[in-house]
């Protein structure tokens, strides 16, 4: 992809977001790209240089420079798989890989590219733009994922995730203590802004119905550790359904606090850690994700 000279107009929406953030939803590309451009003098915001940190106000007008090259390939990340069958793949995806390009000239390494690498069958399944992809999971969120590798096993799949008979849960840190042990949420969701937020909305608003359920797993300081069960599976559902309940996940660039303090979280918190669902014989098939490393060391220094 290449571009020329671009402004664009920041609108009450937007206001608050970060500007890496912003403009990595803007462009279409990876934000640690977009930090690049910033920290190297091409983007400006009112005709100054600002940081990528920065929080984007109401009528600000971003120029980006005009790029002299096509996107940076992004190094491949290694791919743990934790389980493969001539069905299916279950897989340990990392954090700050897209599951599949998000227009057709993104230019970074999607986990799509690397399967295909290792599965070229896959390529022949489902849409040619996802292949074998029943399921995603956000850019910064970590975890188990499963891929079909054949058509019959993507459609029973897809139904299966469509009949909600998929066990889902994640672990994630969230800010602040909660009251309850437990709870739910059921806020309907909505796209909010074009800078990739979605929006919590009542049952008598408009919106896609959401579930979560969530319990506490432990108390820190200043921190709660969750369990974390959705039954459906909209975009940003726990960012956006735990940042309406007034506990956002812990490192999230999107739905954050107004203060963070001065704790700060090396990435977004939020590991899929558990998958279950039936295979195409009807046998009940579960599989377990510790933390990655990163967070399991964050968490154990919060103490």
């Amino acid at each position: 992809m290449r571009w020329g000279d671009k402004k664009i107009s920041v609108k009450a929406e937007d206001a608050g977001v970060r500007l890496d953030v912003f403009l990595a939803a803007k462009l279409g590309m990876a934000r640690a790209r977009t930090q690049k451009m910033i920290k190297r003098g091409d983007v400006w915001v009112n005709d100054k240089i600002k940081t990528p940190h920065y929080a984007i106000k109401d009528d600000d007008q971003i120029r980006v420079a005009k790029q002299k090259s096509g996107p940076e390939k992004t190094v491949a990340p290694k791919i743990e798989i934790i389980f493969s069958n001539k069905d299916f793949i279950v897989l340990n995806k990392p954090a700050g890989l897209v599951t599949h390009p998000p227009h057709e000239n993104y230019g970074q390494t999607t986990l799509t590219d690397i399967l295909c690498k290792k599965f070229p069958e896959i390529k022949k399944v489902g849409q040619a733009s996802r292949p074998g992809i029943v399921h995603r999971l956000d850019r910064d969120v970590s975890g188990l994922m499963v891929i079909a590798r054949n058509r019959e096993s993507f459609d029973f799949l897809k139904s299966e995730f469509k009949a909600r008979r998929v066990k889902k849960i994640y672990t994630g840190l969230v800010h602040g203590k909660l009251k309850e042990e437990f709870g739910e949420i059921s806020f309907k969701i909505a796209h909010k802004t074009r800078s990739g937020r979605m929006a919590a909305r009542p049952e008598n608003q408009e919106g896609r119905e959401a579930l979560t359920f969530w319990r506490v797993l432990k108390h820190y300081k200043k921190f709660t550790l969750l369990q974390i069960e959705i039954r459906t599976g909209r975009t940003h559902q726990i960012r956006v359904h735990l940042h309406a309940l007034g506990h956002p996940l812990a490192g999230d660039p999107l739905y954050r606090p107004k203060k963070t303090g001065k704790i700060v979280a090396p990435r977004l918190i939020l590991h899929a850690s558990n998958l279950g669902f039936y295979n195409l014989n009807k046998e009940w098939m579960e599989f377990d994700s510790p933390l990655p490393l990163e967070l399991d060391n964050f968490l154990k220094n919060l103490n």
